[in-house]
């Protein structure tokens, strides 16, 4: 029953970072397809899939930590308790995107993580772990809303009575900060699919984060399209200089959390890159409409799959007979 519980794990974990891969190709490459500097839904799914790939295998060891041990004790880590986590995650996750919705897997996963563990009766820390998270959170599109006003004024300082090639230069710079884009995601949203590999010494944590990097770049490439069409094209309205400025101040938003070890949220952080970049012009650009729908997801599906996890676990515990 064990190792069955484990290939059910392992599973679980590698259907979330694949959903996690189809799920954030909106938030690392869209504004690159969107405003056509990227004309092909392929070669955007292909360069985030190379890209993520390398910020997965070489930075996402510091959050593969954070939901490997961080949340409960490595100890308290069990197949079954891993194997939920990551099937819930995974489910809300693919649910989210199928409606087109981008929201948050950083909280699906720790709030995942939580459910189960309160399910199992395993301490949770609370006061430690999960207030920074929280704070990270709240503070993400804060901070990049900050970055991305700062830095769309820098880049229209710099660009300014630029002739005509500056439209080339800029598009060239939106694909390059789109590319970090991606290498964050690898870096940043790794952890929460392959994080239970380490918490149960299945992987070191560079292993498991190129384990989870491939799966995500497959996620990119197979269901990548219905997001990336959603964000690209349906919910941000910049130019070039404000795309560039917009996408560094998502980018080094997160790529900073991914260091500290505190998973957050690529898709919160690049509304927060829009809405500084627009500040910074004075302008509306985000479709209010569609704000709307992203903001109660944010809010709604991390409870959804703290309950869900939490009612699984019980569901097949009963079922199996284990704990």
């Amino acid at each position: 029953m064990e190792n069955f519980l484990l290939v059910g794990m392992v599973l679980s974990g590698l259907f979330f970072g694949w959903t996690i891969g189809s799920h954030y190709t909106g938030a690392t490459m869209g504004m690159a397809y969107g405003s056509g500097v990227i004309k092909s839904p392929l070669t955007a799914t292909i360069l985030i899939a190379v890209f993520v790939v390398l910020g997965a295998t070489f930075e996402s060891h510091n959050v593969v930590k954070t939901v490997g041990t961080g949340i409960i004790r490595g100890e308290d880590m069990t197949p079954l308790g891993a194997m939920v986590m990551m099937f819930t995650a995974a489910l809300v996750t693919a649910g989210n995107t199928w409606m087109k919705w981008p929201v948050s897997t950083s909280q699906l996963a720790c709030f995942s993580v939580v459910g189960s563990a309160l399910a199992m009766g395993a301490p949770v820390f609370w006061t430690t772990t999960i207030v920074f998270l929280f704070v990270t959170w709240i503070g993400t599109p804060i901070m990049s809303a900050l970055l991305g006003f700062i830095f769309t004024r820098l880049t229209d300082k710099v660009m300014k009575g630029r002739s005509e090639k500056s439209s080339r230069i800029l598009g060239y710079a939106l694909v390059a900060a789109c590319c970090y884009a991606a290498y964050t995601l690898g870096a940043n949203n790794t952890g929460n699919a392959v994080g239970v590999f380490f918490g149960l010494k299945i992987l070191t944590p560079m292993k498991a984060g190129f384990v989870g990097g491939i799966v995500m770049a497959v996620g990119a490439l197979t269901w990548g399209r219905p997001i990336l069409e959603k964000v690209g094209k349906g919910i941000v309205h910049l130019d070039l200089s404000m795309g560039v400025g917009a996408k560094v101040a998502q980018s080094v938003t997160a790529h900073t959390a991914a260091f500290l070890g505190y998973p957050t949220s690529m898709n919160q952080a690049l509304i927060g890159g829009v809405a500084g970049a627009g500040g910074a012009r004075g302008l509306k650009t985000l479709d209010l409409k569609a704000l709307k729908e992203i903001v109660i997801s944010w809010f709604f599906t991390p409870i959804l799959a703290g309950i869900v996890s939490f009612l699984l676990y019980h569901v097949f515990s009963f079922l199996l007979k284990v704990h």
